[in-house]
C-alpha cells in the first residue's frame, strides 16, 4: 500500500537538513516495526520519499511524505504509532492510504503559503503596504546560483497572494516546484530593496505553513481524490 503522511517539523530539529531529516524519519520507521517496502539492488533502502526541502533554520507545519508499505495497516494506526518513535520536533498529523495513480509530491505540490515574521526601522502602515507591494508590474530580483550565472527573475506571477495574518504576521502564497520557484528570502529581499523601512529578517522569521496543488484559482491538498480523477 501507499500511504501519504502529513507531518510537522518544529522547532527544535529546525536546524537539521533535509537528509538529515530523512535519517531521521527512516530510523523512527524501522523503529516501529512496519511492514516496510524496499528498493531492489545491492544496498536496499526503504521506499520513502518528501515533498519540496525545507530550507534549515525554517519550520514547516504541514510537510508530506510518501511511503510505501508491504503490507496494510490502519492510517491512524500508523500516525500514531511513529508518533511514539519520532523524536521531539516532529510530529505525525494524519495519514492516509492513496492509490497508485496520484502523482508524486515533487510532482505534484506546486504552491505553498508562507508566513513571515516582519520587522520594521519606522512605523508603518501594513495593509496599505501590501496593497502597494501587490499593485506592482513586476518585482524583479537577482537569484544568485552555484556554479552557474546570477538570473533576474520577476516574482510577481509568482505571488498568488499575500494578506495580513496580524500584527507584524504577513501570510504570502507562493509557487513552488519545477513550473516556477519563489524562495521566500528572496520576498524579504525584494521587500526590504522595495521600500527600506521593511528589515531584512533571517529565515527563523518564516514558517511553510501549508503545502498545496494549485489548480486555476483553487487549492487542494495533496492527497484529494479529486487530483487522481476517482471523483
Amino acid at each position: 500500500m501507499m500511504l501519504r503522511a502529513k507531518f510537522s517539523k518544529l522547532k527544535p530539529l529546525r536546524y537539521i537538513s533535509h537528509l538529515e531529516l530523512m535519517d531521521t524519519i527512516r530510523r523512527a520507521l524501522r523503529r516501529a516495526q512496519f511492514p516496510l517496502a524496499y528498493t531492489e539492488g545491492y544496498n536496499p533502502h526503504i521506499k520513502l520519499s518528501l515533498c519540496q526541502p525545507l530550507s534549515v533554520g525554517m519550520i514547516g507545519l504541514g510537510e508530506f511524505f510518501d511511503l510505501e508499505l508491504d503490507s496494510y495497516i490502519e492510517p491512524e494506526f500508523f500516525s500514531s504509532s511513529l508518533n511514539m518513535q519520532v523524536p521531539e520536533g516532529i510530529k505525525i498529523i494524519e495519514a492516509r492510504e492513496i492509490g497508485d495513480n496520484l502523482k508524486s509530491l515533487q510532482a505534484i505540490i506546486n504552491s505553498a503559503v508562507f508566513t513571515i515574521n516582519m520587522e520594521y526601522n519606522d512605523k508603518v502602515d501594513e495593509a496599505s503596504l501590501i496593497k502597494d507591494f501587490m499593485a506592482r508590474d513586476s518585482i524583479e530580483i537577482i537569484r544568485h546560483r552555484r556554479k552557474k550565472k546570477d538570473r533576474k527573475i520577476d516574482l510577481r506571477p509568482m505571488i498568488f497572494d499575500l494578506k495580513l495574518k496580524e500584527r507584524n504576521i504577513w501570510s504570502f502564497t507562493l509557487s513552488v516546484g519545477s513550473s516556477g520557484n519563489v524562495r521566500p528570502t528572496e520576498i524579504i529581499q525584494a521587500l526590504h530593496k522595495w521600500n527600506q523601512s521593511i528589515k531584512e529578517v533571517p529565515i527563523i522569521n518564516i514558517t511553510r505553513e501549508a503545502m498545496y496543488v494549485k489548480i486555476k484559482d483553487n487549492y487542494f491538498e495533496p492527497w484529494e481524490k479529486k487530483l487522481s480523477g476517482d471523483e
